[in-house]
């Protein structure tokens, strides 16, 4: 999340205390309209920290990933 915030430093020339604040409603507001299946994911989206492989499910680790899940509904 730094990064975001100094690009809003930098880019949009926000103060480091607005730009901080700014990161936090963008974070709230993805968090609120992400599906059910990704909450909880949006602070490393935004801090570039994305693991593909925990969204898509871990072949060792139960399956409980996004592939997973939609294919449960088919099953």
């Amino acid at each position: 999340m730094e990064n975001l915030v100094n690009e809003l430093i930098q880019k949009v020339g926000l103060s480091p205390e607005l730009a901080q604040k700014a990161t936090s409603v963008v974070l709230d507001y993805v968090n609120n309209n992400l599906p059910d299946a990704l909450k909880g994911k949006a602070e490393g989206l935004l801090s570039g920290n994305f693991d593909v492989q925990s969204l898509l499910g871990n072949n060792e680790g139960g399956g409980d990933g996004l592939i997973d899940k939609v294919k449960g509904m088919f099953n």
